[in-house]
């Protein structure tokens, strides 16, 4: 068979081909055929795993490849059938379907959505480089906006998928409660590793040491006076102090849903008039637990605050700042507000826990007065009125508790519109003497860490200073709230030597801090890398002490230690020719500069 036919028939076979026998027979009809070279073919700016009306791609490696089974893809469109050999053959390549899936882990690199690769790898690029780990999978969950889903259409619960939700729909609820990206975006590892834990059978929630019993019993009908029986007396709750009860019907007793009612006593201990409320709230089968204002009959539609739960998920209203005074919980089997659980029997595992918490705080935790979003702190909230609020209202502990990694992470992702503006070396802003912050988060890792300093760059950011005084020189990060390292280097971007570099430093006296010490040279360019050892780092303070001896304007001393000797001599003799010792200006070492040199013999003035 002729090249010219062989090539003719392939294309037919693969462009008519609607199986996937037709497209495997095209393949290896290939493999017949005598492959000629394609790279002056692949010149195009386009994605080699989309159509386009141009030959070629954007991959040099992928292109060639793909045109070695069919060179049309080199000398006409880039069409369907170019693309479809570009993900059987472009292993390696971002978006194509050899790669695997992005939400699971495989030995080789870059997965099968392109926007989803390239965006995890312009946060790690060994995702890209080397294999795409578990780390990369679970980046995936949070770089890439995966399609929302519904409880009962999706994939396995136990398996990740782009689509948000899975099909077991009780346990689909239960860890979309606990973290609701598992139904708004993808279905990641992250959302598995909790269905892992979260959907076992006949599960019991977890009852505290010195939990209180509900009074009535199981089989009875005590303590609910309005919504299915009437004359009962609500039990009481204690505020901070957990209950646990049990909904359901012995066999012979009443028929119909329980319903149990509490009352619980809100105390203002700060004379504000005001408390924080919240309910907190697990339950084995589907129930609710709503607070209500008190009164005969309250309606369930006018609930303050109400919350499900399944599965003996912890859930928790939103918190409320509420006068002090009596309030009602109703709590009851089915999906608020409507009123189930009639086949709910009295067995261990129909139990529920409820905890009314009561705080103090009843101030806003987004104000500028609080902590950085980009750093962690003790306190709950953050600085950034706009970015806190968008944080607490996709993960509500932000406000409530600590201000932890979780969510400096989650406002990186939320409210950074990209990485650092110097996390390159090409980009890097001028060190001042003194403080400055700095912020990891986004930041990538430009060059391989020297192994001197003992570690290596998650991420970084650079600084710049051109030496105008000379002698000792400081640079730390000491109290930094991450894993630090510092390393400083001379010369430019292109061609940087190593001066000095630390990792944890016992001088700064906490963990974590990196202390760089150095002597500086007068007419030196200084490039400092900072970042993050591990994780992703965050917003933390640079310090630089910049010498006391001011460097004099003396050109003759190439060497910078403020006095022109033989050592600027040997310099400038070792350079002749070139830039290395001109002293004059002219762009050559030569006798001029020579003569410039031994006329300003000795310190320099």
């Amino acid at each position: 068979m002729t090249l010219s036919r062989c090539n003719a028939a392939f294309n037919l076979a693969l462009h008519s081909s609607k199986c996937l026998a037709l497209v495997v027979g095209a393949l290896l009809l290939s493999l017949a055929c005598a492959p000629s070279a394609h790279a002056q073919g692949c010149l195009s700016s386009s994605s080699c795993v989309l159509v386009h009306a141009a030959p070629g791609c954007n991959d040099a490696k992928c292109c060639a490849n793909v045109c070695a089974s069919d060179p049309t893809c080199c000398s006409a469109d880039w069409d369907s059938g170019c693309v479809v050999l570009a993900n059987a053959l472009c292993n390696g390549y971002c978006g194509a379907a050899t790669n695997g899936s992005c939400y699971l882990a495989h030995p080789t690199p870059a997965c099968d959505n392109q926007t989803c690769c390239l965006a995890v790898c312009a946060l790690n690029p060994f995702c890209c480089d080397v294999a795409w780990d578990l780390t990369c999978s679970l980046y995936a969950g949070f770089a890439c906006s995966g399609t929302p889903g519904v409880c009962g259409d999706s994939g396995s619960c136990f398996e990740p998928h782009p689509t948000g939700a899975c099909s077991d729909i009780a346990c689909c609820n239960g860890v979309c409660v606990v973290d609701m990206s598992c139904c708004d975006s993808d279905w990641d590892a992250t959302c598995v590793m909790l269905a892992e834990q979260i959907c076992v059978a006949a599960c019991v929630p977890v009852i505290v040491p010195d939990a209180r019993d509900e009074a009535e019993e199981c089989n009875q009908r005590l303590n609910d006076p309005c919504y299915r029986t009437t004359g009962g007396t609500p039990d009481l709750l204690i505020a901070n102090q957990q209950t646990h009860g049990r909904l359901g019907s012995a066999p012979g007793q009443p028929a119909g849903p329980d319903v149990d009612v509490y009352s619980v006593v809100i105390v203002d201990t700060d004379g504000d008039g005001l408390v924080r409320v919240e309910l907190t709230f697990s339950s084995s089968p589907k129930a609710w637990a709503a607070l209500l204002l008190n009164g005969a009959c309250v309606p369930l539609g006018s609930a303050i605050r109400s919350t499900g739960s399944e599965l003996c998920v912890d859930t928790y209203t939103d918190p409320v700042c509420l006068p002090a005074g009596t309030y009602r919980v109703v709590i009851a089997g089915g999906t608020f507000p409507a009123i189930g659980g009639s086949s709910i029997n009295c067995i261990d595992t129909n139990q529920y826990t409820i905890t009314v918490v009561t705080q103090e705080n009843c101030s806003s935790p987004c104000t500028t007065a609080n902590g950085s979003c980009f750093a962690t702190h003790t306190e709950s909230g953050c600085n950034d009125p706009a970015c806190c609020e968008s944080v607490c209202a996709n993960d509500p502990l932000c406000c409530e508790g600590t201000w932890d990694s979780t969510c400096v992470n989650a406002a990186a992702l939320g409210c950074l519109s990209g990485p650092p503006s110097n996390d390159l070396c090409a980009n890097a802003t001028v060190l001042l003497e003194g403080t400055q912050l700095f912020n990891t988060l986004l930041s990538s890792s430009e060059l391989p860490q020297q192994i001197a300093c003992g570690g290596s760059f998650l991420n970084d950011v650079w600084f710049v200073w051109d030496a105008t005084a000379h002698g000792s020189t400081l640079v730390d990060t000491c109290g930094a709230n991450f894993d630090t390292m510092i390393a400083v280097y001379r010369g430019e971007c292109s061609a940087l030597t190593l001066v000095a570099c630390n990792d944890n430093s016992i001088k700064c006296g906490s963990i974590g801090s990196s202390r760089v010490s150095f002597d500086a040279a007068c007419a030196t360019r200084y490039y400092v890398r900072v970042g993050a050892r591990l994780g992703n780092g965050g917003e933390t303070i640079l310090r630089f002490t910049a010498p006391t001896t001011i460097c004099i304007d003396c050109p003759s001393d190439l060497s910078g230690d403020g006095i022109v000797d033989a050592a600027d001599l040997t310099i400038a003799l070792g350079a002749w020719g070139g830039l290395g010792g001109d002293i004059n200006g002219d762009g050559l070492t030569d006798a001029a500069d020579l003569t410039e040199l031994l006329t300003a013999w000795g310190v320099c003035r």
